[in-house]
């Protein structure tokens, strides 16, 4: 065992304890979940995860309800929040992942799900509606 590399890892866990991190990633990813529920967006199927290790799955349709064009909605979605400025990243076709960092703060979560929401109410709102002929 490296010393240096103990002494390190030791250093990590005492300031994890001393921020109390798992607390804050066990608050924030529920507020997470509810932030992002309360959006109540017809484009989001469902919102998992555990701690801050978040995702909302996209409707099958998110596409063709958007009017957008690619092979995975999910790579779409991550593309038009990181030009909006939030850093997510696709796992799957129709999963978009959040990761805050341990120690993100309740105003970090709320701005976050008000990009979310405000990119998702664009892209339903650019699609144009079919009218009868």
């Amino acid at each position: 065992v490296n010393p240096m590399v103990a002494s390190v890892g030791g250093a990590v866990l005492e300031g994890s304890e001393k921020e109390d991190l798992l607390r804050n990633a066990t608050e924030m990813g529920e507020r997470l979940v509810t932030k992002l529920l309360e959006l109540q967006s017809p484009l989001i199927r469902e919102v998992r995860g555990v701690g801050l290790l978040m995702g909302f799955e996209l409707v099958p349709d998110f596409l063709s309800q958007t009017g957008l064009s690619g092979s995975a909605a999910s790579l779409v979605l991550v593309n038009e929040l990181n030009a909006a400025g939030l850093l997510s990243v696709p796992a799957g076709l129709n999963v978009v992942r959040l990761l805050p960092p341990l120690n993100v703060s309740a105003s970090e979560v709320d701005e976050a799900v008000e990009l979310v929401g405000k990119t998702l109410r664009a892209l339903q709102s650019s699609q144009p509606e079919l009218t009868p002929a």
